[in-house]
């Protein structure tokens, strides 16, 4: 009888091998109308997750690849995009090298899309459109066009009969545009050289106290004048100007008489309509 018992135990007692297999077994075939333990597998969920990350928490608690990963999901709409993330910041070494890498050297990376490229580089332009940290955005003023148009634009509505200076940093961005004080253009000549200097001295003033790297000089002509008269009228004070200015560092690009839909430049003496 004790060896039937301890038999009939052995049988009855379920083998280890069995229990992993029903347990297993229980694993697949979830209870019908259980909540599943992954909302979505693959990319499309994972996907979901980022978004719902960034818009709980910010993108800035993402790491550098995950942020490119996000951007890279625009040019690749059904791939998982983080291995492709990962390659490019261990290919060119930082988020900031992979923006600036161009779609030409991106291209070279294999699963680069067309269009994740120029993703990619549409990004780092608009980066590098935005101001430094603790600076304000400032307008480019560099050539002649971007001139004409700030004239066109900002000045058109301006009081006739005024000089006004724009004051430039080093890379040609608008500081600042002023009034330039009035001076005499009539009177003996030691009296309006002395008005004359005044101006120039107190333009300079400013220049320094923005800490201005070069400045232009744009005349709105008077309904009364013409564009070459406006022009020899303020000969003197330019001239002042362009010897004084490089005496303090500051460069005089110009100096421009704008009206009546045409532009004379004092260094060039005229110039096409616009």
């Amino acid at each position: 009888m004790g060896r039937q018992s301890a038999e009939q135990k052995r049988q009855k007692k379920p083998s280890s091998f069995a229990v992993k297999a029903d347990t297993t077994q229980g694993c697949l075939n979830a209870p019908q109308g259980a909540m599943p333990v992954f909302e979505s597998t693959g990319p499309t969920g994972h996907r979901k997750r980022m978004r719902q990350r960034v818009l709980a928490q910010g993108a800035a608690s993402l790491a550098d690849y995950e942020l490119l990963e996000m951007l890279l999901y625009v040019g690749i709409p059904r791939k998982d995009t983080k291995p492709l993330a990962k390659s490019l910041i261990n290919t060119f070494g930082t988020l900031q090298a992979v923006l600036e890498a161009g779609e030409e050297n991106l291209r070279q990376i294999s699963g680069v899309t067309r269009a994740s490229a120029a993703v990619l580089q549409d990004v780092a332009c608009v980066a590098d459109r935005l101001p430094e940290s603790g600076e304000e955005s400032r307008q480019f003023l560099g050539n002649w066009d971007s001139i004409l148009e700030y004239a066109d634009v900002y000045l058109a509505n301006a009081p006739r009969g005024q000089v006004r200076a724009l004051f430039l940093d080093s890379r040609n961005q608008l500081i600042a545009d002023e009034t330039v004080p009035a001076f005499l253009h009539e009177g003996s000549s030691h009296e309006a050289m002395a008005c004359i200097r005044q101006a120039v001295a107190l333009v300079l003033q400013r220049a320094l106290a923005l800490h201005a790297c070069a400045l232009v000089t744009v005349d709105l002509v008077a309904e009364n004048q013409t564009l070459d008269q406006s022009l020899a009228q303020n000969a003197s004070f330019v001239r002042e100007l362009q010897r004084s200015a490089p005496l303090l560092a500051v460069e005089v690009h110009d100096h421009i008489t704008i009206g009546w839909g045409e532009w004379r430049s004092f260094n060039h003496h005229a110039g096409p309509k616009f």
